[in-house]
């Protein structure tokens, strides 16, 4: 059990025994109130010095909780400590969960840790359920869940940013110049303050690969081509399925064979 795990678990139990004594304090004062109300004046007195006294109990428990929380979660979460916690709870779940250059992948989900905040961005949701066992079963639960991605949508972004950097060298009809993956992320994330990481970026080019049968509005198909040529000038794309496995795009062109 990690530290992290003790730490919850050791202030639960402080707090389950202050709300047993609470609703101790709540009891005897209805009780007394019941005697208040049909004047019952003999359990008055008796009643009122119950409550004192089960207001004493709860205050010597529920006084040092001020206090009871000083584990140092941003450096847990820094030091690797929680990203390990995580993998653990994951393959208890049967979920695949690894990690990659900093970052967290249980496809198509990606995740970073934000020590600062003491949360986990999921894509561009920031999550401050931390607890490894509690996120893995989030995340169990959202990887089974239909995405929300549009790969129509997808690869008309595509086609539009590709058209821009092809200009004058493709002529509509046929197969079209490649152009660099890397250089169309680029342009889709000009814009100052574009949350789109080249990683999510990736994965999109992936869920698309899985789509061969797509075309775009004017009837284009896209290819994903990796030759000698391109590998020389164009800088990859990394991507990484659900079992780890790495998968490197460099570059994309759409035929039009009509």
């Amino acid at each position: 059990m990690s530290d992290f795990e003790e730490s919850l678990l050791a202030l639960d139990a402080k707090l389950d025994e202050a709300q047993k004594l609470g609703k101790a304090v709540v009891a005897a004062i209805g009780r007394i109130r019941a005697a208040v109300r049909v004047g019952r004046v003999g359990d008055i007195s008796k009643g009122l010095g119950i409550v004192s006294q089960r207001l004493q109990e709860a205050g010597a428990v529920a006084g040092p909780l001020a206090s009871g929380w000083s584990f140092d979660t941003p450096a847990y979460m820094a030091d690797g400590r929680f990203s390990d916690d995580l993998k653990k709870a994951a393959a208890e779940k049967g979920l695949a969960l690894f990690e990659r250059d900093g970052r967290i992948y249980c496809f198509p989900l990606l995740l970073r840790v934000d020590a600062r905040e003491n949360a986990v961005k999921i894509g561009r949701k920031l999550e401050r359920r931390i607890r490894p066992g509690e996120l893995a079963e989030l995340l169990a639960h959202a990887q089974k869940r239909p995405q929300r991605f549009r790969e129509p949508q997808f690869l008309e972004l595509l086609y539009r940013a590709w058209r821009r950097l092809v200009g004058a060298g493709w002529h509509g009809t046929g197969s079209g110049p490649v152009a660099g993956l890397a250089d169309i992320h680029e342009i889709l994330t000009l814009l100052p303050g574009t949350d789109y990481p080249i990683e999510e970026f990736a994965r999109d080019v992936i869920l698309l690969d899985r789509r061969p049968d797509l075309r775009t509005r004017d009837g284009c198909r896209f290819e994903f081509p990796a030759s000698t040529l391109s590998r020389g000038r164009m800088r990859r794309v990394v991507a990484y399925d659900e079992q780890g496995q790495e998968r490197a795009y460099l570059g994309i062109r759409f035929v039009n064979e009509r």
